[in-house]
């Protein structure tokens, strides 16, 4: 039986070089971005005008914002057909393969599903401003300002589609500080739990 992982996380947490790792120990796919595009295809528009519908929403822009963490900022009826046109995208890929889904509202979008892991990750403020220099080749200052506004707008998302915010306890079932464990031991300790857990073997 085919198992899923979602993976939601707060800006600068390291949630995507994690999910990284966790794919190539336990041998399976992870999807970000991919989504974008498989949306893209089923709705026959290209996958440029679904990044521009999804840019975050809220007063002030910048460049590299926009560029690294999108959410919605166009007209509310194309921002709906894009996120059901993903959670179709999403429920198909947990239906066809193992996998490990990053954002998007994963662990709403297959809250029903059997065989299934909802994790969050966090971090402390310095250590994800410290991720964002390092990974996203941000500035300190840009990190900073990224990082409540990310935040904010990723909270927004979750209330308007998934009707709590993305650390509500009540529907993740692993919390992990990666600040803590790193990115490495971060993997490792999810591998453990899935492996467990989900009964995998190689």
């Amino acid at each position: 039986m085919s198992y899923v992982i979602t993976i939601a996380r707060q800006f600068g947490a390291a949630g995507l070089p994690v999910a990284e790792k966790l794919a190539e120990k336990l041998g399976i796919e992870y999807f970000n971005r991919d989504l974008v595009d498989k949306a893209a295809e089923e709705l026959q528009i290209p996958a440029a005008e679904v990044l521009e519908e999804e840019e975050l929403k809220g007063g002030g822009r910048d460049a590299i914002f926009d560029k690294f963490y999108p959410l919605g900022n166009g007209p509310r009826n194309k921002q709906d057909k894009i996120f059901a046109a993903q959670s179709h995208v999403i429920q198909r890929l947990a239906e066809r393969e193992s996998c490990i889904i990053v954002g998007r509202c994963g662990d709403f979008v297959l809250r029903d599903r059997e065989n299934a892991l909802h994790v969050y990750l966090y971090s402390s403020i310095e250590n994800r401003v410290q991720n964002c220099v390092d990974y996203l080749n941000m500035t300190e200052a840009e990190a900073r300002r990224a990082i409540p506004r990310a935040e904010k707008a990723r909270n927004n998302y979750y209330l308007h589609y998934a009707g709590y915010m993305q650390d509500d306890p009540v529907h993740k079932d692993i919390f992990l500080n990666t600040g803590k464990f790193g990115i490495d031991g971060t993997a490792e300790i999810l591998e453990q739990i899935v492996r467990s857990r989900l009964d995998i073997n190689d």
